[in-house]
């Protein structure tokens, strides 16, 4: 059970929030590499062509011969709706308790740039509190991030959002290599995958109305 409860956290993390939350790189590359959009992301034609029904992910964990363990994380999406539209209730940190279930109380300081919710699942084996530091994603842009705690320190990624046909992708990668967390491989896959894509899955279905 500790074990999901990691991985909960961690794609919480992953999809809705991220610690040290930098500005909008609107460079074509980044130190992450090349922007995501709707013409490069790295999935075969016919993913793309489903991302408008479902989101998808790709969560690629190893256990390395030093005691190591990696992960190579992807998931994307296509909004209904445009960017503008769709980043109206995004934004809105402190109304996620109103948008997803499992987030019972929400709260977010404009002037520190933090966000604190809190967490109450079946997943988890008690109530969690998560408390961090992020500014708002009003628009386009690619966005990078790193988790400077925790089990996964040290996690880099980019939260890319950009136009596609009048409606807005969203795509966001991970990766990181650390101590091994103990969580089999094909666990943490398995649940990161699931958990991915069901959170985004909610946050698009709030989002589609205002």
């Amino acid at each position: 059970m500790h074990q999901i409860l990691k991985i909960f956290s961690v794609l919480l993390l992953i999809f809705v929030v991220n610690l040290h939350f930098a500005a909008p790189s609107h460079a074509s590359q980044t130190a992450m590499g090349t922007q995501l959009n709707m013409d490069n992301l790295p999935v075969s034609r016919r993913i793309k062509e489903s991302l408008g029904e479902k989101p998808y992910a790709k969560s690629e964990v190893e256990t390395h011969d030093d005691k190591t363990q990696s992960l190579n994380y992807l998931i994307a999406g296509l909004h209904k709706k445009n960017c503008s539209y769709a980043m109206v209730k995004l934004s809105q940190y402190e109304r996620y308790e109103d948008f997803v279930d499992f987030v019972t109380k929400s709260e977010y300081s404009d002037s520190k740039e933090r966000i604190r919710l809190y967490l109450s699942h079946t997943f988890l084996p008690f109530n969690m509190v998560l408390d961090f530091k992020i500014k708002r994603i009003t628009g386009p842009g690619s966005y990078p991030f790193q988790f400077d705690a925790g089990f996964l320190k040290g996690l880099k990624g980019m939260i890319n959002v950009s136009k596609h046909k009048e409606r807005c992708l969203f795509a966001t990668t991970a990766k990181w290599r650390g101590p091994d967390s103990g969580i089999p491989d094909s666990v943490f896959s398995f649940f990161s995958q699931a958990l991915g894509r069901l959170a985004m899955e909610r946050l698009f279905r709030v989002s589609e109305t205002l």
